[in-house]
């Protein structure tokens, strides 16, 4: 298949008790996949992507007080009924080292910021699968779908928007392991 590119753009829920449950909802179509859709929910707290074409993908973490997943040791990513493992090192300072480690199956990933400054989820055997694109008007972000791709890649890339990648960046990092630290005293009052 030919690489591709398509936005996701926000979709404001109408009713107001929708609004209070639903942190974020993403949709767009991504090409021969058709339409998706990506909801971050407050209550559970998880992103769920829903999607024909594409194989169900649920990430969550009960830890995580609202907004985007924190990515931790309760955190739980699925892809197509399959369980991954998710892993980082927080006191990763190179932009290949802070990536976020995913074993889904037989299959290895790594979510980085790459080499051009934009997020993409890299398969071990392949290189890069999926990329942060040039965001368009009206479009939340952009997603480029390179030709190796296939429907359980950009299942994977979609479902990880919903998780908070600010641990990705230098700074975001630094946040990160601060706040790491001053939560783990918490157990020892």
């Amino acid at each position: 298949m030919s690489g591709f590119s398509f936005d996701l753009v926000e979709r404001v829920p109408e009713r107001r008790r929708e609004r209070k449950s639903i942190y974020l909802h993403l949709v767009g179509t991504a090409g021969p996949y058709g339409e998706v859709s990506l909801k971050i929910t407050n209550y559970p707290q998880e992103a769920t992507l829903v999607a024909d074409g594409l194989p169900d993908a649920t990430i969550s973490n009960s830890g995580t007080p609202y907004g985007h997943i924190t990515i931790d040791e309760r955190t739980r990513l699925t892809v197509g009924g399959v369980t991954a493992r998710l892993s980082r090192n927080r006191r990763a300072l190179r932009k290949e080292d802070r990536g976020i480690s995913i074993e889904l199956g037989d299959r290895r990933y790594t979510y980085l910021c790459g080499p051009t400054g934009r997020e993409e989820l890299r398969d071990s055997e392949r290189g890069p699968v999926v990329r942060q694109g040039n965001r368009r008007d009206g479009a939340v972000m952009a997603l480029d779908v390179l030709p190796d791709a296939d429907a359980t890649d950009l299942a994977l890339a979609l479902v990880m928007q919903g998780a908070d990648r600010l641990v990705l960046t230098v700074g975001g990092a630094i946040v990160s392991g601060v706040m790491s630290f001053l939560n783990s005293s918490e157990g020892n009052k």
